[in-house]
């Protein structure tokens, strides 16, 4: 389970807090950990300063028709007071504009660079996946085309007369693999789960599913004795029901 520093230094609630955009409840979380993390504290700070840096970089001279505006309603008031209060007003609308125009610049700016940490996130998901893809087709071919591989075919007894699975076990490169032929078909409640028999005790290798004939990896268990397929409530079981075995084989 992630922790507290984890979790707000993956999300947006740092850059959220910074631009005004979080709940109460988010701001009470968010400053407690700023409070209690140095790492998060850092991280804060470096936005802080990024976004101060930005606002600085967006910074223009006063245009020159609002200087002459503030000029003229200087010398268009003789007193003192009026005449300071006045350009005081000016100065303050033309600064409270600008302020307001690069807050909101750097809200989208925060926003946008939200959506992008997103499509990165996407893009390392999706980096993941196909690695993963790439490593189960090394897998295949290294366990299809070395000599050594062994094979066995798991068939179904009386209780389950069309499942028929086949097993690979490489034993040099330590690799396993599945492939389900048939599966009969079993009530929702109930799933095929296969088991590994090590040293007298029965280790789960995960369910069964129907997968059209697809080489699909399995842990390798170097000391295992026999492959058991039984039948378990849906969602698996952590200890095998052996009265419920459909299927097993002894490996050489």
């Amino acid at each position: 389970m992630k922790s507290d520093m984890e979790k707000i230094l993956e999300s947006d609630l740092l850059e959220r807090y910074l631009i005004g955009t979080t709940s109460p409840e988010e701001n009470i979380y968010t400053e407690d950990c700023i409070s209690r993390y140095p790492e998060v504290k850092r991280k804060y700070t470096e936005l802080e300063e990024d976004l101060e840096n930005y606002t600085r970089s967006f910074a223009k001279p006063a245009p020159e028709k609002v200087k002459r505006n503030v000029i003229h309603a200087i010398r268009r008031k003789k007193r003192s007071v009026p005449r300071f209060a006045n350009m005081a007003a000016v100065i303050a609308a033309v600064f409270c504009t600008s302020t307001i125009v690069l807050l909101y610049q750097n809200k989208l700016l925060l926003q946008k660079n939200g959506s992008v940490n997103e499509e990165i996130a996407a893009l390392k998901s999706d980096i993941l996946n196909t690695n993963s893809k790439l490593d189960d087709v090394k897998n295949q071919f290294l366990i299809l085309n070395n000599p050594k591989t062994r094979k066995y075919i798991l068939q179904g007894n009386r209780r389950a007369k069309n499942l028929k699975t086949v097993a690979y076990i490489d034993p040099v490169e330590k690799l396993s693999m599945i492939n389900v032929v048939s599966l009969p078909e079993l009530p929702e409640e109930q799933v095929f789960q296969m088991w590994a028999e090590v040293n007298g005790e029965m280790i789960s290798l995960g369910i069964l599913e129907n997968t059209q004939n697809k080489l699909l990896s399995i842990p390798f268990k170097e000391e295992a004795k026999s492959y058991n397929i039984t039948i378990e409530p849906k969602g698996g079981n952590i200890n095998a029901t052996e009265e419920n075995t459909v299927a097993s084989i002894y490996l050489r």
